[in-house]
């Protein structure tokens, strides 16, 4: 094995434990900054798939957009709607179905809890200079793009 060989083997092991790490702390970060404002990942996640599907999504939608079977998502959002952050309403054309609506409390918490994440990632870029900030966000995008490319990210 030549050195070239070697210094990208190493490369590689220290990239894998970087972004294992990474998501690690991001996580773990995320789940802190949540119980600040009393959710759970499961119900942030709910309310984030909420907000994507769009306003009125059956249960059975919002399910497949979290990704997660029906059951479990009746319980989340039963919880949710308790805190008056979603709503279930008749669905206009099924009368054996509802619609799960995000309602104003729970796009406020959405976006309190995305103001105080992009609050953390300025400060951190702050102390980066603005050719290394530009130069860290270049190399992540191209990370992710050969991610993608390669089919390693769904």
């Amino acid at each position: 094995m030549t050195q070239q060989e070697m210094d990208l083997e190493a490369d590689v092991a220290e990239m894998e434990q970087l972004t294992l790490r990474m998501g690690w702390v991001t996580h773990r970060q995320q789940t802190q900054r949540l119980k600040a404002y009393n959710l759970t990942m499961p119900q942030f996640m709910m309310l984030r798939a909420l907000q994507r599907v769009g306003q009125g999504c059956t249960m059975s939608e919002l399910a497949e957009a979290a990704m997660q079977v029906s059951a479990t998502v009746t319980g989340i959002v039963d919880r949710l709607e308790e805190r008056e952050l979603v709503s279930r309403q008749p669905h206009p054309t099924d009368r054996r179905s509802y619609q799960v609506v995000l309602m104003p409390q729970g796009e406020a918490l959405l976006a309190a809890i995305d103001q105080e994440k992009r609050a953390h990632i300025a400060a951190f870029l702050q102390t980066v200079p603005p050719d290394g900030r530009e130069q860290l966000l270049n190399l992540m995008h191209g990370y992710l793009e050969a991610m993608m490319q390669e089919g390693l990210y769904v």
